[in-house]
């Protein structure tokens, strides 16, 4: 029988057992108003169980991350819940 592989907060720790700790995904995007590689924009959204509780870190490139619309923000969130199998609390 194929095991699957569990969130770490669900993890038994029995033999053949895998889990996930820690979760990182990198988003690119084009500066503002350049086609520039120079200023493309990164943000790197990070999750890890530090023990206790499952926790979310977002991190910017130095150019930062401009949006025009917040919409475009939750896509990326929603992205990244879907990518690290994070569920939202009831």
């Amino acid at each position: 029988m194929k095991e699957e592989i569990k969130p770490f907060e669900n993890c038994k720790f029995a033999d053949g057992e895998i889990c996930v700790d820690t979760v990182s995904v990198q988003y690119t995007q084009n500066g503002d108003c350049t086609e520039s590689e120079d200023d493309a924009q990164e943000i790197t959204i990070s999750s890890r169980n530090n023990g206790m509780a499952r926790f979310i870190n977002i991190k910017t490139g130095e150019n930062g991350w401009s949006i025009d619309d917040i919409s475009s923000l939750a896509k990326i969130i929603d992205d990244f819940k879907k990518r690290a199998d994070i569920k939202d609390e009831k």
